[in-house]
């Protein structure tokens, strides 16, 4: 005697909001490889601060040299910078 075979059902529909009903919210400015730019620049300023010889202190020398190369590199390969020229927003 062949088994029984049941119809296919699909699962109930659940109610998704309208389009116009989502809130959008704010994502990082992402760039290379999905990565937001202030984990970029925290790398930077660390390359930076190791071809420095790792020195104590001043450590916005490394984090502001490495905004203003992230900045130079974004302006250069076209990508547009956030809203007033910020590099992170």
């Amino acid at each position: 005697m062949p088994a029984q075979v049941q119809p296919l059902t699909k699962p109930p529909r659940t109610e998704q909001p309208r389009s116009e009903d989502r809130v959008q919210q704010p994502k990082p400015l992402t760039d290379f490889y999905g990565e937001d730019r202030h984990e970029l620049v925290q790398k930077l300023a660390y390359q930076h601060w190791e071809t420095r010889g790792s020195p104590l202190g001043s450590p916005e020398i490394d984090w502001f040299a490495a905004e203003k190369a992230m900045r130079a590199y974004l302006l250069a390969s076209g990508i547009e910078l956030g809203p007033d020229e910020d590099l992170y927003s």
